[in-house]
């Protein structure tokens, strides 16, 4: 049994080692690796110190501490009085992932020296030094340097492929055997790699750190077995009864691959073109020096797979496989993306992504109300009218595109599953759509909220139908991204509904139309709602869409009904 599949509170008290004297600071401790790291050192006796941009949502082994590499001041106070400390955080969701990890190493490693640690321990990537290595791993090269160049030694543990529940590499393996029936591929699957499973790779992490023969050195690390990455995904196909062919295609670019994955797996295209182009890279161990450091017999790759899919069957609950969840595991098989899946309800932000947020956020909440309030005060089907809403969405829509990442709610979380967020959000549009018909209906009855109804009706009753049918779907859209995107990102988690609901209010108050600031009201709760259920914007962009879809086509013939044609 390896540190990581025991746990603190099933020891027995009397049996564990002693606790060391000064912490070890594990940065990224909620990560794959190191939410698995803290309590296989805490087992071994050391004080773990889980530095976290969130410490008050850290609910794993150690003592949480606020640390971020992206900023600087908040790492005296991390380090201060550790002998040692892991550096397990990389930003390759980033599009400019090689400056930022090459900034946080930086930093990090002068922080380390100024607080007097010892030891810095980094889990790096395999590769060799003389080939023409990807991004990725010529980032994961740099920072070994960085983090050792105020001083402080650095021991590196080198691997490739980790295989374990919630790892990037090994999730995308594991959605493309259980997505597809066949695969397409492009060249890269016949390169080698030497996969090591996450129980192996925390025991040599834990290993490293009381061996003084380790300091300052660097280590390749792998399972037992070299495989290509085709024998790899066939091999996880036939443990789940499945089989699966492969047909290479040589044209297969990788920026078509990062999209390919990004269709039917959780990975994102950026994330997806990093990996990729890692691939063809193959990362094999040619030095086993860490074996006479930490002796024992990794894993094989099959049962490095049986455990992190046993692992995930336990987080999600997973039932007994009857016909009906076989069939249903056939059905998502068929589809471009599974019918369940996992997203996240909260993502963590470094500080400099959530300034640049609100920076953003500031500014095109004034300019894009701005062009609201003059969109609805031109005549309709006019040019003015047509312009001015474009010029809104397109104000909504570079604004969040500009504001940093946007979760669509694909990503995979280890702790939060829910329905892929499509049937639901179009049947709330539905729904929504004949709550507001019937309050149209009692409406009319109240002579204020009646004329401006009529109001903002007349732009679709009076304007070109395609036009409209743009302009409300550009708008629909573009709100959710700014208003559900980048304005609920900036926002504390506990303020996220209530704030992003009153400035998407706020906003429509430029319109000076009460309809409208009531349908703001209420809807923005809505969307907001579901973007904090589903932990993106794909189930309030449907409902948004479908409902305005839907009040555009059917709500202007009810005003021509009840006040005759516009003149």
């Amino acid at each position: 049994m390896t540190p990581a599949d025991t746990h603190p509170e099933q020891a027995d008290e009397a049996d564990r080692p002693p606790t060391s004297g000064s912490p070890v600071l594990v940065a990224g401790a909620s990560g794959f690796v190191g939410r698995r790291l803290c309590p296989a050192l805490v087992e071994a006796g050391h004080r773990v110190r889980a530095m976290t941009r969130r410490p008050e949502r850290y609910d794993g082994a150690g003592d949480p501490v606020r640390g971020d590499v992206q900023d600087l001041a908040s790492l005296p106070e991390a380090l201060a009085g550790v002998d040692a400390a892991y550096y397990l955080v990389h930003s390759l969701d980033s599009k400019d992932f090689e400056r930022l990890d090459a900034q946080a190493a930086n930093a990090f490693g002068e922080a380390a020296a100024d607080a007097g640690a010892k030891r810095i321990i980094y889990l790096g990537g395999l590769g060799r030094d003389d080939d023409t290595l990807s991004p990725h791993l010529r980032s994961r090269r740099e920072v070994e340097g960085l983090l050792g160049a105020g001083g402080v030694p650095v021991t590196v543990l080198r691997a490739g492929i980790v295989v374990g529940d919630g790892g990037i590499s090994w999730e995308m393996t594991r959605q493309l055997v259980s997505h597809l029936p066949a695969m397409v591929t492009p060249r890269w699957v016949n390169t080698r790699t030497q996969p090591i499973a996450v129980d192996d790779v925390v025991r040599y992490l834990v290993g490293v750190l009381a061996a003084p023969e380790a300091e300052g050195r660097g280590f390749e690390i792998g399972g037992p077995e070299v495989l290509r990455y085709s024998d790899m995904l066939q091999r996880v196909a036939r443990l789940q009864g499945r089989r699966l062919p492969i047909v290479p295609v040589p044209l297969l670019s990788p920026g078509l691959s990062s999209r390919w994955l990004a269709l039917v797996t959780d990975v994102n295209t950026r994330t997806g073109r990093s990996l990729v182009d890692s691939m063809t890279n193959e990362v094999v161990v040619e030095d086993d020096s860490i074996r006479d450091v930490v002796p024992f017999e990794p894993l094989g790759y099959d049962e490095a797979v049986r455990r992190a899919l046993k692992e995930r069957e336990q987080r999600l609950g997973a039932k007994p496989m009857t016909p009906w969840r076989r069939l249903r595991s056939r059905v998502d098989g068929w589809l471009p993306m599974p019918l369940d899946h996992v997203v996240p309800v909260h993502h963590d932000e470094s500080t400099a992504v959530l300034a640049h947020r609100r920076r953003v956020v500031a500014g095109v909440s004034l300019t894009g109300a701005s062009l609201l309030g003059a969109s609805l005060s031109t005549r309709p089907d006019s040019k003015a009218f047509y312009a001015l809403s474009l010029a809104t969405a397109a104000t909504w829509t570079v604004g969040g595109a500009a504001s940093g990442p946007l979760h669509l709610g694909w990503i995979q979380s280890r702790d939060q599953s829910t329905r892929r967020p499509v049937l639901v959000p179009v049947a709330t549009g539905v729904g929504a759509f004949f709550f507001f018909y019937g309050c149209a209906l009692l409406a009319r009855r109240m002579p204020v909220l009646d004329e401006a109804i009529t109001r903002v009706l007349a732009f679709a009753e009076e304007g070109h139908r395609p036009l409209v049918v743009l302009t409300t779907t550009a708008n629909g859209l573009g709100e959710e991204v700014f208003f559900r995107g980048a304005l609920y990102a900036a926002l504390p988690p506990g303020q996220a509904v209530a704030a992003s609901t009153a400035v998407y209010a706020l906003a429509t108050t430029t319109t000076r139309n009460p309809a409208l600031l009531l349908a703001a009201c209420v809807m923005g709760t809505l969307f907001s709602l579901q973007r904090r259920a589903s932990g993106g914007l794909q189930a309030p962009v449907l409902t948004h869409l479908t409902w305005s879809t839907l009040m555009v086509r059917y709500l202007p013939p009810l005003s021509r009904k009840t006040h005759g044609p516009t003149a």
